[in-house]
């Protein structure tokens, strides 16, 4: 395991979420919109989040686990039982928005956490 991976998960966990919060923002920003751009009713969107490697393994192109997340999709969700009459439900959308937030809040602080420990190890060797 080599020094950074845990930051290549963390910051693979910051760029999914950060997608996910911009879907949910784009289905609430469409929440009045009669139609489409391609003039059928709109219909909100979801993020597809699985495992995926790290952008350190996939740059090093290094064959090993699979680390961190990635979003691997976009897809059209189906209509939800207490969806406005364009189909988005704003209590589920807010609900995957306060997650995502969270979600991301704490990558954020491990993130912080990890870093501090880089620097910690650093200095290590400075006091010999």
């Amino acid at each position: 395991m080599g020094p950074y991976v845990s930051m290549d998960v963390t910051e693979s966990a910051l760029t999914a979420y950060r997608l996910q919060m911009d879907v949910v923002a784009s289905n609430l920003a469409n929440l009045n919109s009669t139609v489409s751009a391609g003039g059928a009713p709109y219909q909100e969107m979801g993020t597809v989040l699985q495992p995926g490697p790290s952008f350190g393994a996939a740059l090093a192109g290094a064959v090993g686990p699979v680390q961190g997340v990635e979003v691997t999709a976009v897809v059209p969700e189906a209509t939800p039982p207490g969806a406005t009459t364009n189909g988005v439900d704003v209590v589920q959308q807010m609900s995957d928005l306060i997650g995502a937030s969270q979600a991301y809040d704490a990558n954020v602080s491990a993130f912080s956490v990890e870093k501090s420990v880089e620097q910690k190890a650093l200095t290590l060797g400075q006091n010999i």
